[in-house]
């Protein structure tokens, strides 16, 4: 499906004049792009580069590097040939070697040239390589001995210091041979590259020390050599989820992970196994889901149960492998279920009733609140609308704050499709009361006046897509229409998949598009309303792959032009009537002249 709809996207923009460089394929296209690689136009150039995260973002390198590994087959040699380097191990100036105390690692660092460590004041280069190898073996003994890991194949580990910081990322894991074993058909082994230093501002050396990043990125790469160990189709959302969770469960001092936070709370109405990304929060944003299954089961060795599982689990063709179904599977044998899991991890963001990493909680930033009501009754025509259209395993927050038009018991009336789930919580204070709904599909909460706030917590807990849920204070019932809600920003589903955020300003000027043109006339109000109905599956497969998200970027780009530059585009599209018209009549000449 993913090549298909990428060829599509690629037909698309060609008909709207958008040719891509050279004869290779979309997916080269894309792989080149990413790699820097792509030469072509100002214009191509500009919307392959949609690809990039916000400027000054650094992250993980592994993402992009496990993609190209698993779609390698599906590449034209000649790209093969270009993009080879990627996967191969590093080739340093000089390069020098040491082996860790423990024996497990192989260190490389260069002694010339652009890769060699200029190491913070305090360190020389050797006893800055001593600190990475001794780094290394710590994780190692956590993962291992502590935490019960199965080591990656080989031994010494090969460990590449290499200057990334114009990358913006702090480190990559890349996959070599396959190196099966007993119960691990899809092991693999790898090697890791990680900043050469991590002196450059872009690790904010002067927040976190050079050996604190040296530290979570050595936690959360190894993690990634372990995970390929196990399985190499794994799931990239949670294989980012639980490395960056990990930096924390083995560095608890550094914190540094709390700053991808912002956006995973931002955007709760996105599905939890979105790709990752720093915008979106997608995987290293979802760690805290991590935190609460390990404090909702007895600590860390349920994520281990999950990769364990993973190992003995065959992927269907070379796609990764799902991972929510596998979670689903292991917390059902636990008397629990991924449903259950996933409802109390979301009202756990609002009540913050952590049982571990106290003194971090206040790091926690609060989610995101899709409305907040003052006036009632809250009805079907209020504003904003009282109800939200939600993708698989993805929530929303609502508030409700009385008012002088408020009733004194609150009953909150639900009108909502089979999977939603509703929690209200009633805060006086620093005292929170939740409350499940009762007969007839309503939760009543008393003394509404004398409380804080009421907030509503509406939630997908299935694997399905595009259910609504709405509600009302005055017994109404809520129906779906097409200004209501908006799971996946907003109504914008495709563009916020494509984006990653509803408040991307693309998105921004496609819904004002949307508000101001469609929903003012019937046509228009019909087009959203089938939109509302076909998109959100499709939203959501986009969203997990960033191959599709760049897709559909491209295909979205001519029509954010055109939405926002209506002249320049009409005038465009003359211009470009006006060279087709002069040569269709050449050809017809031509043609009878013959």
């Amino acid at each position: 499906m993913g090549m298909a709809f990428t060829r599509f996207a690629v037909a698309f923009a060609c008909v709207l004049g958008l040719s891509l460089p050279g004869a290779a394929g979309p997916l080269d296209d894309y792989y080149l792009a990413a790699f820097n690689e792509q030469g072509g136009s100002a214009l191509e150039k500009a919307i392959l580069s949609t690809t990039a995260e916000t400027v000054g973002a650094i992250q993980c390198g592994t993402p992009l590097k496990h993609e190209l590994s698993r779609d390698w087959s599906l590449l034209e040699p000649a790209t093969r040939k270009t993009l080879a380097k990627q996967l191969a191990a590093p080739a340093l100036t000089g390069e020098a070697t040491l082996l860790s105390g423990g024996g497990h690692f192989l260190i490389h660092y260069a002694t010339s040239g652009s890769d060699v460590p200029t190491p913070a004041a305090g360190y020389t280069v050797p006893s800055w390589v001593q600190a990475v190898a001794d780094t290394f073996e710590s994780v190692y003994a956590t993962y291992m001995t502590t935490d019960g890991y199965h080591p990656p194949p080989g031994t010494p580990y090969h460990i590449y210091l290499r200057s990334l910081a114009a990358l913006k990322i702090y480190g990559q894991t890349t996959s070599t041979s396959a190196s099966p074993s007993a119960g691990f058909a899809n092991a693999y082994g790898s090697y890791i590259e990680i900043d050469k230093d991590f002196t450059s501002p872009i690790f904010h050396p002067q927040v976190y020390t050079p050996l604190q990043s040296l530290q979570i990125t050595a936690a959360h790469e190894y993690h990634h050599a372990i995970q390929y160990g196990y399985n190499f189709f794994f799931d990239i959302w949670y294989a980012e989820a639980t490395s960056t969770w990990y930096e924390d469960e083995v560095y608890d001092t550094v914190n540094q992970l709390y700053a991808y936070l912002d956006a995973a709370l931002l955007n709760t109405n996105l599905s939890i196994d979105i790709a990752p990304s720093i915008t979106t929060g997608g995987g290293y944003g979802r760690w805290l889901f991590n935190r609460h299954l390990a404090e909702a089961h007895g600590g860390q060795s349920i994520v281990r149960s999950f990769w364990e599982r993973l190992a003995t689990t065959a992927p269907a063709g070379q796609g990764d492998i799902p991972m929510t179904p596998i979670i689903d599977a292991l917390l059902q044998d636990s008397g629990s279920s991924l449903s259950t899991d996933f409802l109390g991890y979301a009202g756990k963001l609002y009540t913050g009733a952590w049982s571990t990493h106290l003194s971090e909680i206040p790091l926690i930033p609060a989610a995101a609140m899709t409305g907040t009501f003052t006036s009632y009754p809250v009805a079907g025509t209020s504003t904003p609308a009282p109800s939200v259209t939600l993708p698989h395993y993805s929530f929303a927050f609502f508030r409700m704050v009385p008012s002088a038009t408020s009733p004194a018991t609150l009953t909150i009336t639900l009108t909502a499709d089979t999977g939603i789930s509703a929690v209200a919580f009633s805060k006086t204070g620093n005292s929170v009361n939740s409350f499940t709904a009762g007969g007839g599909n309503q939760i009543t909460i008393p003394g509404f006046g004398a409380t804080t706030e009421v907030v509503l917590l509406l939630a997908n807990t299935t694997g399905s897509d595009n259910l609504f849920a709405g509600f009302s204070s005055d017994g109404s019932q809520v129906t779906r229409t097409p200004s209501g809600g908006g799971g996946g920003g907003g109504g914008c589903f495709i563009a916020t998949a494509a984006y990653g955020s509803y408040l991307h300003p693309q998105v921004r000027v496609l819904r004002e598009f949307r508000d101001r043109y469609l929903l003012t006339n019937v046509p228009g109000r019909a087009f959203v309303e089938l939109y509302y109905r076909l998109s959100p599956p499709l939203a959501d497969v986009i969203a997990r792959h960033e191959t599709l998200r760049w897709a559909a970027r491209l295909v979205l780009t001519p029509v954010v032009m055109a939405v926002a530059h209506p002249a320049a585009m009409a005038a465009a599209l003359m211009m470009a009537a006006g060279l087709y018209i002069p040569l269709r009549r050449r050809r017809r000449t031509v043609v009878q002249t013959v």
